[in-house]
């Protein structure tokens, strides 16, 4: 005689077990536990229908090899860029935060347990690792706070940065678009300090490259830089919401850069409207490309959105090779940090 549970009798005790589960949950426990299911639930689903939607399902993802093109930059261009950052550095605090700017935390599992005690914003493009350090010898910064207020007992902080860092922006120019920009027209969503701009003036030969920026003094501090290091022949700013400005995307831009530009800033309806509006519009123009640190994938599956129905009919990943040589010495952080660049062609 057969022992086995039929099926059904598994599936009814699976439910009673789960709602007993969530039974014992109060409001603030659900919706992090809601989130975590969910998150589960999509990842299982792509393991289980290899073919299917999964948003980990990168095989069944149109993708393209990158041409493994590379462009020198000299080092003359590497030491103007260094001034500027120096230059920004008088301008804006360590942690490159605005005057009265509201930036939050998302509440996904990326950023479990980060909160406003334990986490700093470091701006990556004005700090390495290296300036971090020399900080906190300095003694301008810790990388460690209190948990009990005059104890020993400490914790490490958590570092978040708005920007693209130098090394990042390397890659992005020299390597993912190194042939792919001479006479383009750029556009860089959410310029904020316009690193995007200033290393495409120096690494491109790009016609043009547009900042839209929708913070003022954002917008004011890029312009003044661009007009102090005589950019202006080919680098522009906006203050303006994109969402404002749908034919820059669906007729000007060649190129469209996104570095992680909604998420610390609005609310997911908000995110998920804007990135709606960002597919209509450069879904309209074959061809062209766009850049995201992190992967479009990450991003929109933090916005709360299926990253594969989205990205299905949209674009096609041009798989990049992080580990190619293209820079000396990196070390393992060096080299995840390169990792967080994707590029992706409009179909």
């Amino acid at each position: 005689m057969s022992t086995e549970v039929p099926q059904l009798d598994i599936l009814e005790t699976s439910k009673e077990k789960f709602v007993n589960l969530i039974s014992e949950l109060n409001d603030s426990q659900f919706h992090s536990f809601q989130e975590f299911v969910q998150s589960a639930l999509d990842e299982y689903h792509g393991q289980l229908h290899h073919h299917g939607d999964g948003d980990h399902d990168d095989e069944d993802m149109e993708t393209e090899q990158h041409d493994g093109k590379f462009q020198p930059v000299s080092d003359a261009k590497m030491m103007r860029l260094g001034r500027m950052i120096k230059d920004l550095r008088t301008r804006v605090p360590i942690s490159a935060e605005a005057p009265g700017e509201k930036t939050t935390i998302p509440d996904t599992p990326e950023f479990k347990g980060f909160t406003e005690q334990n986490t700093v914003h470091v701006d990556g493009f004005l700090f390495s690792e290296e300036d971090v350090d020399d900080l906190v010898d300095e003694g301008k910064m810790s990388r460690n706070y209190c948990l009990d207020c005059g104890s020993r007992n400490v914790a490490p902080l958590n570092f978040i940065s708005h920007s693209a860092s130098v090394l990042q922006l390397q890659f992005l120019y020299q390597v993912a678009l190194a042939d792919k920009v001479k006479d383009k027209v750029i556009v860089d969503v959410g310029s904020r300090l316009g690193a995007v701009l200033y290393s495409g003036h120096l690494f491109t030969r790009a016609s043009k490259l547009i900042g839209v920026e929708i913070n003022e003094w954002f917008t004011k501090l890029q312009q003044d830089m661009i007009k102090k290091y005589k950019m202006d022949d080919r680098v522009q700013v906006m203050c303006k919401d994109i969402q404002s400005m749908p034919e820059l995307l669906s007729k000007e831009a060649d190129i469209v850069i996104m570095n992680n530009v909604f998420q610390f800033f609005n609310e997911l309806p908000t995110q998920q409207q804007i990135w709606k509006f960002v597919r209509a519009e450069t879904k309209k123009k074959s061809g062209l490309l766009l850049v995201t640190l992190p992967s479009l994938q990450e991003q929109l599956k933090e916005a709360g959105m299926s990253a594969s129905k989205l990205m299905r009919g949209w674009v096609k990943e041009v798989k990049l090779d992080y580990d190619g040589g293209w820079f000396q010495d990196l070390n393992d952080d060096e080299l995840e940090e390169i990792k967080q660049v994707h590029l992706y062609r409009v179909v």
